[in-house]
């Protein structure tokens, strides 16, 4: 893990969003959900509503679990041109972006770039359009993946 792998969500994201089930990757001091895993959350079974801020060097791994789960948050940077952001947008139909830079627990200034929330689920998107949070939604309608 990268020393950016272990900031966590600003409180004020979590109270918009309303109540959470499940962060199968909370840091140490993280609780923000009914139940925090702060191992192993990879290899558990998820349930209900869940919320995952992933260490972003890992981000493959816990987009596949959240596709598989398909009902939660997911928050990545917003990264339109990165090779997992096109499959994952189309994936999730639709994501929404911050319309301000987080500034997250544990690192000492705001991100260099700004986050995207991708919603699993119609509570999901309801949840994030009702939160008051800053940001527009994107429809994605369309995805040309890349070529090898």
């Amino acid at each position: 893990m990268k020393k950016n792998d272990n900031l966590q969500t600003p409180k004020y994201i979590i109270e918009a969003i309303g109540q959470i089930d499940l962060d199968p990757c909370a840091g140490l001091k993280t609780n923000i959900a009914d139940v925090n895993w702060t191992a192993n959350g990879l290899e558990k079974k998820w349930f209900g509503f869940v919320y995952c801020n992933p260490p972003f060097s890992e981000k493959e791994l816990w987009i596949e679990k959240m596709i598989k789960h398909n009902n939660g948050i997911l928050l990545l940077p917003e990264r339109g041109s990165a090779p997992w952001f096109g499959p994952l947008a189309m994936r999730a139909q639709k994501y929404f972006v911050m319309g301000k830079k987080i500034n997250f627990i544990g690192g000492n200034s705001s991100n260099n770039i700004g986050s995207v929330l991708f919603p699993f689920g119609t509570e999901a998107e309801l949840r994030i359009k009702n939160s008051g949070l800053p940001g527009h939604f994107v429809q994605v309608e369309f995805f040309n993946p890349r070529k090898k």
